[in-house]
């Protein structure tokens, strides 16, 4: 009887064993079976008696590098940031004071009135990460030379601009050397492509008139020290064209014919 319950026993643990090992194989195989790949790229199922749940993915975002690199948003310039070279007029020319005689002693040889100009500052705030839009500023000077009639010259004589008969003709000229602060927004719509509009204020260093042969230069008053004005440029590649046209007028009310400077040539480097 005791080698009975002996051999009982011995099967019994025998079978445990066997049990217990096979039941570690399957919950081994149901493990590996419960996360399973999905059909799509990342994509994770839980399946759980027969029934699929999928979690979704878990691949990670392939965000290039240059993509999360943030942007530098400021842009700063110093010397020859942006230059225009152009013409210098003056316009609607009103002689209202002045007899009919003297009308026409603003008339200018537009192809030889110059403007040169240039900002010494520049800089350039972006308002939007992809710099489409952006606020620009800076420091800027300019020359404007208005070449006159050789006939005569201007002078203020009394409180009046006046013009000056000369014994001959010569080359005569007037011009101001300014400093300006533009302000704009520059609008970036596609690729090399730049438009800008600006608001300016500028204030005159020097006013003068000059003539030839033999050389005379004389300091012009009565001219506005300051004055603002609008700007608009358009460039391809930095290189376009540009108008500005000041809203102030040249003279001070009542002391010279009512006029308006404006320019309008090209562009570089806006």
């Amino acid at each position: 009887m005791k080698k009975w319950s002996i051999m009982v026993l011995v099967l019994l643990v025998a079978n445990l064993a066997i049990a217990q090992e096979q039941t570690e194989t399957v919950g081994m195989e149901q493990t590996d079976e419960v996360l399973q790949r999905g059909e799509k790229q990342g994509e994770l199922v839980l399946a759980v008696g027969g029934q699929r749940i999928t979690l979704g993915s878990v691949a990670r975002s392939r965000t290039s590098v240059s993509s999360m690199v943030e942007v530098s948003r400021n842009h700063v310039a110093f010397g020859l940031s942006a230059v225009e070279f152009g013409f210098s007029l003056l316009s609607w020319v009103d002689y209202a004071g002045f007899s009919p005689s003297e009308h026409g002693f603003m008339d200018q040889k537009v192809g030889k009135s110059i403007h040169i100009g240039w900002r010494v500052f520049d800089l350039d705030i972006a308002l939007n990460r992809t710099r489409s839009l952006s606020l620009v500023t800076g420091l800027s000077v300019g020359w404007d030379n208005y070449r006159f009639d050789p006939a005569w010259t201007l002078a203020k004589v009394e409180n009046q601009i006046v013009p000056i008969a000369l014994e001959e003709k010569k080359k005569s000229k007037l011009t101001t050397c300014q400093l300006g602060l533009p302000i704009g927004l520059k609008y970036r719509p596609m690729r090399k492509v730049e438009l800008t509009l600006f608001a300016y204020g500028e204030l005159l260093t020097d006013v003068y008139t000059k003539v030839s042969s033999p050389k005379e230069k004389a300091d012009l008053h009565g001219v506005n020290d300051f004055r603002v004005g609008v700007q608009a440029t358009a460039t391809y590649g930095n290189i376009g064209l540009y108008f500005k046209h000041s809203l102030t007028p040249m003279f001070k009310s009542g002391v010279g014919p009512r006029c308006y400077p404006i320019s309008v040539g090209l562009a570089w480097g806006f």
